[in-house]
């Protein structure tokens, strides 16, 4: 009844603006296209809807490993750490009837960059069916379509997932969505991935970071797509995936014996969210899969030699935790109190033919920490992790976080 009351005083303060109301001037009466004015804003600011995400990290890596791998003045540090504010994420939604709609997203990240997340015009057809089109997420995996800091108990962003496909993912292109009853589903056309983009950090990676170019290349295409179902009471299933010929996908197709080199990327995954009595549960796996018909690239004349990435990659990943406060009393706060454990296992790319060859690629990671939510909007994070790296090597670092997510109205 409050927010109706609030609600209803801005409503009336904005219809005032509008007439041109104030201190200074003299009130007159209404009139009836005064009532008009007043309800076609009042009607425009349903249709509007504004929300969004942030949070803020602290890391101490109490190893350097990763740091003098790249500056060989820091191998004899015991230690550093980082205050970063990852992202900071502004979503403005129009709805302009008769199933018409338009989605802007900006994103802050690192505050230093500024770039947009997403754009689209949609047509809603019904609650089944639905076309959007402009540049969208692509909801392969479990990070993209779940991606605020309120979806995952660790303090950054799984580093698994980010490690062998794109965890911001965004492109241009044509989605088909809908749901029904316990179904939700997304396809969508995109142009393919270019390969030479792949290296041994970064599986499946996207080229606009290097692009010279105010476009996306289209001249090989692909598919993604994600299904889930929640039919069981608190659990949500999701299976997504991507496929598309990849190698030629270039400004222009090159002559000679590249010509004659196909390559198909292909990557699966299935994830699934439990959350009720208390428990909430995250796990996933992921496969990828880059094939060619000439095996032998280096032996053609003319032919790049940065195709030697592994032609599979993995990751699997779970987290679980409990609500300490959905015991006694502290259930009727409103407050939640998780305290949790995580389990990463990836294995990027590598030079190597063979699917897991060897064991100098794999990489895991431990973790455990709490996550506390003074409201159902914003979550305090601290989280002690261990990296284990090929060869004895280890990352124990210590991190705190805070984040928001919500829709402001």
């Amino acid at each position: 009844m409050k927010k109706e009351k609030r609600s209803f005083a801005i409503l009336s303060l904005m219809a005032l603006c509008a007439l041109g109301i104030n201190a200074h001037t003299v009130p007159r009466p209404v009139t009836p296209e005064d009532l008009d004015t007043i309800r076609e804003k009042v009607s425009l600011l349903s249709r509007v809807h504004l929300g969004g995400y942030g949070e803020a990290a602290y890391n101490y890596n109490f190893s350097t490993t990763r740091v003098s791998n790249q500056n060989a003045l820091y191998e004899d540090s015991k230690g550093h750490g980082s205050l970063d504010i990852p992202r900071i994420v502004l979503m403005l939604g129009v709805n302009l009837g008769k199933g018409w709609g338009v989605e802007t997203d900006v994103q802050f990240e690192n505050c230093k960059s500024v770039s947009i997340d997403q754009f689209w015009i949609e047509k809603l057809f019904c609650k089944e069916a639905g076309l959007r089109a402009g540049y969208l997420t692509l909801p392969v995996g479990t990070t993209n379509p779940h991606d605020d800091p309120l979806e995952f108990f660790a303090v950054n962003r799984p580093e698994g997932e980010d490690a062998i496909l794109p965890c911001d993912w965004h492109q241009a292109g044509l989605s088909f969505f809908g749901e029904a009853g316990d179904w939700n589903y997304e396809a969508i056309l995109i142009p393919g991935l270019n390969t030479s983009m792949f290296t041994e950090d970064q599986w499946l990676a996207l080229d606009e970071a290097g692009e010279s170019f105010n476009f996306s290349k289209g001249n090989s295409l692909a598919i993604a797509g994600r299904v889930e179902n929640t039919s069981v009471d608190g659990l949500r299933l999701g299976l997504s995936g991507y496929y598309g010929s990849s190698f030629n996908n270039r400004l222009a197709f090159i002559d000679g014996p590249q010509q004659r080199i196909k390559g198909n990327v292909g990557f699966l995954s299935l994830d699934f969210l439990y959350d009720n009595y208390g428990w909430v549960l995250r796990g996933n796996g992921s496969w990828g899969r880059y094939s060619k018909t000439v095996k032998r690239m280096g032996e053609m004349e003319g032919v790049d030699q940065h195709h030697g990435q592994a032609k599979s990659a993995f990751d699997a990943s779970f987290e679980g935790g409990y609500d300490l406060f959905n015991l006694g009393k502290m259930k009727e706060s409103g407050q939640k109190f998780y305290i949790f454990g995580r389990y990463d296992y990836y294995q990027p790319a590598e030079a190597s033919e063979s699917f897991l060859g060897y064991d100098w690629s794999h990489q895991q990671r431990v973790g455990a920490g709490i996550n506390y939510f003074p409201i159902d909007k914003v979550v305090v994070k601290a989280e002690y992790s261990h990296t284990f790296l090929p060869g004895g090597k280890g990352i124990p670092m210590l991190s705190l976080g805070v984040g928001y997510s919500g829709q402001f109205f």
